[in-house]
């Protein structure tokens, strides 16, 4: 997809120096997750196969999300080369970069979002990827553990090993994932950082972001956690 410098790192942050006015090739990215015991889990989807052919994903209007994708990126097919045996799916939220790929996606699994992120899902500008499914199952964040400093988490699978994060700013309920990984621990930013960049200036980005204030505050907080436990790795949301 293409970002603008300028959006994805705030020029009205203090601490900003002459942002370039540019646009940045980035890539969508889904991860997939393997437990030994449990199976096969996705967090995000990227796009399906529709977008190989059309921009705008055979979606109509002015405000739909414009994204690049090459035949064979569709994540259908990622599952199909990989044997994935899909479980459940865990959406970071519902913007079209990070859940276009459902609609092509067994509907016979769980699909999970924080409690209260489907209210900011408009099909008209999202599309209409949640056809299909009966349900939406959500996170409710207010029976979470309290993990200084990043703020609210959910074990997603009851053993330590998935937790998803509640980190405001880029929707209103948008969510990051940690991973304890048996090579070690990764924190899955998703949108909270857009790229590595957001990270080692410490400024999130303006663009694309539902609150500003919030976006930054939560940025602030991934940064304190990564400077208290520099045994984490983290992966931004569109750089690998």
């Amino acid at each position: 997809m293409i970002i603008n410098r300028k959006g994805t790192i705030n020029p009205a942050h203090p601490h900003a120096r002459d942002i370039i006015d540019e646009e940045m090739e980035v890539p969508i990215l889904a991860h997939w997750v393997h437990h030994e015991e449990k199976g096969d889990f996705l967090l995000d989807t990227g796009l399906d196969a529709a977008y190989s052919t059309d921009p705008k994903g055979r979606l109509e209007g002015t405000d739909v999300d414009v994204f690049q994708q090459n035949k064979g990126e569709n994540i259908a097919k990622h599952i199909e080369q990989n044997g994935i045996n899909l479980k459940t799916v865990f959406l970071s939220h519902l913007h079209a970069d990070h859940a276009a790929g459902v609609r092509e996606l067994p509907k016979n699994i769980p699909y999970v979002i924080a409690k209260g992120e489907y209210g900011q899902y408009h099909p008209k500008i999202h599309g209409d990827f949640l056809e299909g499914l009966e349900e939406l199952y959500e996170i409710d964040f207010s029976r979470a553990t309290l993990m200084p400093p990043l703020g609210l988490g959910v074990d997603l699978l009851g053993d330590g090993s998935l937790w998803a994060i509640l980190t405001h700013g880029h929707t209103p309920y948008h969510v990051s994932f940690l991973v304890n990984t048996l090579a070690g621990p990764i924190l899955l930013a998703m949108d909270a950082a857009f790229i590595h960049e957001n990270l080692e200036l410490g400024i999130a980005p303006s663009d694309y972001t539902w609150n500003v204030k919030k976006a930054q505050e939560t940025l602030d907080k991934i940064i304190e956690f990564l400077g208290e436990y520099p045994q984490v790795r983290v992966g931004p949301g569109h750089e690998i």
